[in-house]
């Protein structure tokens, strides 16, 4: 669940008035209240328990035996009542819970969203991230959650908590809206993800009509998608103008701009900031470094 959300965000834990997730990274660190207390999404703090801060967080059991409930907010667990107790339980990993059916299904045909009740767990206000696709995000209000829309050349970051370059965002969940679409001819074949220099798109021909769901892929490490080939070639090679930091960690990447005199500063997969080398001089990927010597990289030589 942290996965969803800014790193330090405190989560109450499903089913439960008095514990708290505190999310680091993608992982969640349990906290537990002080007796007579129960943690308040609001103030982010433990408070005294009343009467009205906790008919929100009643035991999904209360009054249920020897059955199976959903959990809330993961569609893969759910709990399971003995004597109005809770006992967690998951499915396997390709299956989400059904409490209709009391059974485990298919994702394919589940109906189940992760986000059927998390905003009642966090703050009014909270962004988190839609975990299928990057141009998207849920926003709380109320205990409620709505579908947000970044601009198409932007992708939602977590930590910021706002739209920006997707050359910024280090996505898994490329946005297929409208990559087989050019105005209204449908485009067939490879097509870039317009996000990264190593990802691209298969678009199947479905004749008149777009594809609306195509297949994602990524060329090997050092590699980059070159749009005019429509083929993987070595990344100092290929023109691209979108992130060329994806998959190649923290280091010094050559930049498409400038012929051959700028280069990007990769953190942890993300672009963040160009730069000009001085005196003229030229940046030269394999030694990390800007030198005299002049290169000519295709991915750059002789774009101003």
């Amino acid at each position: 669940m942290c996965s969803l959300f800014k790193n330090g965000t405190l989560v109450r834990k499903p089913a439960s008035c008095d514990e708290y997730i505190e999310c680091k990274g993608d992982m969640g660190v349990l906290h537990t209240c002080d007796d007579s207390f129960v943690f308040d999404t609001s103030s982010k703090k433990c408070v005294k328990a009343t009467a009205s801060n906790t008919n929100n967080c009643a035991n999904p059991c209360e009054g249920k035996d020897d059955m199976w409930v959903a959990d809330p907010t993961d569609c893969n667990y759910y709990f399971y009542c003995r004597n109005g107790e809770p006992l967690s339980g998951h499915c396997e990993e390709s299956q989400h819970f059904n409490e209709a059916t009391q059974s485990c299904e298919y994702k394919d045909d589940s109906l189940c969203v992760y986000v059927a009740n998390i905003c009642e767990l966090v703050p009014d206000k909270t962004k988190f991230r839609q975990e299928d696709d990057c141009n998207e995000y849920y926003e709380c209000k109320s205990g409620k959650h709505s579908l947000k829309t970044c601009a198409s050349t932007k992708y939602f970051d977590v930590e910021s908590g706002s739209c920006v370059d997707k050359s910024k965002v280090d996505c898994n969940a490329h946005s297929k809206k409208n990559v087989c679409l050019s105005k209204t001819k449908p485009l067939k074949g490879f097509q870039p993800d317009k996000a990264t220099c190593r990802g691209y798109f298969y678009c199947n021909d479905f004749g008149s009509v777009h594809d609306v769901s195509p297949s994602w892929y990524q060329c090997q490490e050092g590699y980059f998608f070159d749009e005019t080939t429509k083929k993987c070639d070595i990344a100092s090679e290929v023109v691209c103008t979108y992130n060329r930091c994806e998959g190649r960690g923290s280091m010094l990447v050559t930049s498409s701009n400038n012929n051959c005199h700028n280069y990007i500063v990769c953190e942890n997969n993300v672009q963040v900031g160009e730069y000009t080398c001085h005196w003229d001089y030229f940046f030269d990927e394999s030694v990390q470094a800007c030198t005299s010597k002049i290169i000519y990289d295709g991915c750059c030589d002789g774009r101003d």
